[in-house]
């Protein structure tokens, strides 16, 4: 008994100087992260057998769905892999073959363009040198633009060249552009060897988020469309495939044979799944603000329509930042992937002052109203809820002056209906536009507004 008492206090008496010793090696360490810990360990003992083996299987679903190719149907079941990408009939001018890649790098280091990958194509810095035609150019210069920004400086050459590329850029940074063209220039191509018939097409398909974004996309494809058109070239067909339209209308636009399909998630997995359209001739695919794709919830949408796909195709990916699962989205889509990434991710354009003041939830109105009275249209105000607007439009049609009264504009009404609210905005019909969230998914406003968050 003894010698079990004396076998007890001498444990006791190690535990203790091992805990000696543990506090002893803990000295140079904060308490705040000595507390932090303690609290984990807590944390971990508490945890269940069950708690434990249900996590595990939660990481070997999110491993498996991971690796999920995001390939056709075909393609997995007979094997196919893709390792080299879709060949193009562009090249670069020959000065451009010869160039060093130092020199390229101080292109690259003068517009801050960060790139990533293989055989990287030399940035161009003129539209010309692009070799596009001159009704594109001239187009191009109705609409101010003179000199590509860095975004299309280095990708419209990677895509014009047939690269899948992901494209990283701040807002208002031109990346429309870098999927547009190149796919009218495919288009015309694809129109001279052998031009569309019925039920042909698309051959390319852009992929948005909203139905706002579509909308403006499609606009842009169509204005460059009418200006090939109008200067003599083929005539290509564009479709817009968003909910809130007549399916009707759309369909008979692509049973007539189509270019170019401009489509949200829903309305395009809606007409995949009733036939009403095929991809198995669509070999350039462009998903837009791919990262807000996913935070919306399409990633299995988008999954499903990479399932119909019968060949391959060359992909792009534009992201304002680059999340995990828009990294394991690139490594199962994308042949030899270029990352093109300018500025900073997810940031908004360099030439936006923005200014953050703290207000009050109660006194937001009244400052707003403040505000409203110093500055100059026009003026564009997000609110979190269509019952924000609206009691911000009550305010505002009964404090503000005439003058501001007649002009004040409505963004939360139904999504059929609001297009058609932010456009007179745009044509400058309207100085104060009052919006969800609706109007800030990728919309451009040249002007650049004065922009007030409630």
């Amino acid at each position: 008994m003894q010698e079990g008492k004396r076998d007890r206090s001498s444990t006791a008496t190690d535990d203790e100087d091992d805990q000696r010793d543990e506090y002893g090696r803990k000295s140079n360490v904060s308490l705040l992260d000595q507390h932090t810990e303690l609290k984990k360990k807590a944390e971990a003992r508490k945890e269940s057998a069950l708690e434990k083996q249900l996590k595990e299987e939660e990481k070997i679903l999110e491993s498996v769905a991971e690796r999920r190719a995001l390939m056709g149907v075909a393609e997995l079941a007979k094997g196919i892999q893709y390792d080299q990408p879709i060949q193009t009939g562009w090249r670069p001018p020959g000065y451009l073959t010869t160039m060093l890649p130092k020199q390229q790098e101080d292109i690259r280091k003068k517009f801050h363009i960060l790139v990533e990958g293989e055989g990287i194509p030399s940035p161009i810095t003129t539209f010309k040198e692009m070799k596009f035609p001159r009704t594109i150019l001239a187009s191009l210069r109705r609409k101010g633009i003179t000199q590509p920004t860095p975004i299309q400086m280095q990708g419209l050459p990677a895509v014009l060249s047939g690269r899948d590329m992901i494209g990283i850029a701040f807002t208002g940074s031109g990346k429309t552009l870098v999927f547009v063209l190149p796919l009218l220039m495919f288009c015309l191509e694809q129109e001279k060897r052998l031009p569309f018939v019925q039920n042909e097409g698309p051959y390319g398909l852009v992929v948005c988020p909203s139905r706002e974004l579509a909308k403006q996309t499609f606009e842009i494809v169509s204005y460059f469309v009418r200006a090939l058109e109008e200067a003599g070239y083929p005539s290509l067909r564009g479709c817009l495939c968003i909910g809130g339209t007549s399916v009707r209308e759309q369909l008979e636009i692509v049973r007539r044979g189509v270019h170019v399909m401009v489509a949200t998630p829903g309305r395009l997995m809606d007409m995949l799944d009733k036939k009403m359209v095929n991809l198995d001739m669509c070999r350039y695919l462009c998903l837009d603000e791919a990262d807000r794709m996913i935070d919306m919830g399409f990633e299995e949408d988008v999954r499903t329509i990479f399932s119909f796909f019968k060949g391959q195709r060359q992909t792009l990916l534009f992201s304002a930042t680059m999340p995990k699962k828009i990294q394991n989205f690139a490594r199962s889509a994308l042949v030899k992937p270029i990352t093109v990434n300018v500025g900073r991710a997810g940031a908004a354009s360099l030439d936006v002052v923005q200014e953050v003041e703290y207000v009050k939830q109660e006194a937001k109105i009244v400052h707003l109203l403040e505000t409203l009275q110093k500055t100059a249209p026009p003026v564009l105000i997000f609110a979190e809820k269509k019952q924000d607007c609206w009691y911000c439009l009550i305010s505002m049609s009964t404090f503000c002056s005439k003058e501001w009264r007649q002009w004040l504009s409505m963004g939360a009404k139904t999504k059929r209906s609001g297009h058609g609210q932010w456009m007179p905005f745009r044509r400058a019909e309207k100085d104060v536009l009052v919006a969800t969230d609706v109007a800030s998914k990728g919309l451009d406003f040249r002007e650049h507004p004065a922009r007030h968050k409630l």
